[in-house]
């Protein structure tokens, strides 16, 4: 199994049009971030879209358009699903449906977003409803949905044999985290290094000292970071963190 990084940034992008750069060294390519996407491919060479961002059209051609047999959705923010639109287009001259699996919430909210996208005579997926921690199949490869808290909202991360794509997630319950155990791979979502001192918000997402907290408890082998933000440069991370602990960039390769 793999899994490729089509994009590892945060809702805005790095360079963002607000913030640029911010923190990351502009001159290193590595911290130039899409919104977030991956694509896995299975041991019996089955390919799994996770999410489909705002540039999912432009990381689909730099692939080389390959096959897509299905598509996991972690929640409905746009960020995440906002290349729904470009993915149909994709899709054009395919005969057959294309599989979706997404929670019963972000399918109300994507088809109150994207309504002609799901019209029953000409929708081009295949929707399936998943529940938090029951397992289901594509194909030959089993996939757990493990539940995430995200701020007010809810998402969904995955565990696929021993892959686990976890991301906008501010905390699990014990339940996802004992689903964990095991994995050899855990792609992770850290927006930034540490939460502010004047911090007085709604907290969406883990940082990178609660990450690593995690990390600590669930021991996978090896653990790349996503959904980065202008704070979280590349070379930077690479130097201050663990060997098992690495920062993704837009079309890493990862072999599980």
């Amino acid at each position: 199994m793999k899994i490729k990084i089509l994009g590892c940034g945060p809702s805005h992008g790095v360079p963002s049009l607000s913030r640029g750069f911010g923190e990351c060294n502009p001159n290193e390519p590595r911290n130039v971030r899409l919104r977030t996407s991956a694509l896995v491919t299975t041991d019996n060479n089955e390919n799994i879209l996770i999410d489909t961002s705002p540039e999912v059209r432009l990381q689909l051609i730099r692939e080389e358009l390959p096959k897509i047999d299905a598509v996991l959705y972690t929640h409905s923010h746009y960020d995440h699903m906002g290349g729904a639109n470009d993915l149909a287009g994709f899709l054009i001259d395919r005969k057959q449906k294309l599989p979706i699996y997404l929670t019963k919430n972000d399918y109300e909210e994507i088809k109150a977003h994207l309504h002609y996208l799901f019209r029953s005579d000409n929708s081009p997926f295949d929707i399936h409803l998943i529940e938090p921690y029951q397992p289901f199949q594509i194909g030959k490869t089993m996939i757990t949905p493990i539940l995430q808290y995200h701020g007010t909202q809810k998402s969904i991360g995955y565990r696929i044999g021993e892959l686990a794509y976890s991301t906008d997630l501010c905390y699990m319950e014990e339940t996802g985290l004992e689903l964990l155990k095991g994995i050899k791979t855990w792609i992770l979502g850290v927006v930034s290094p540490e939460k502010p001192k004047d911090f007085k918000g709604i907290q969406k997402h883990i940082y990178l000292n609660e990450a690593i907290e995690l990390i600590d408890r669930i021991k996978p082998k090896q653990v790349f970071l996503t959904h980065m933000g202008q704070k979280m440069d590349y070379e930077k991370l690479c130097q201050s963190l663990p060997d098992n602990i690495r920062p993704c960039y837009d079309g890493l390769s990862i072999e599980i």
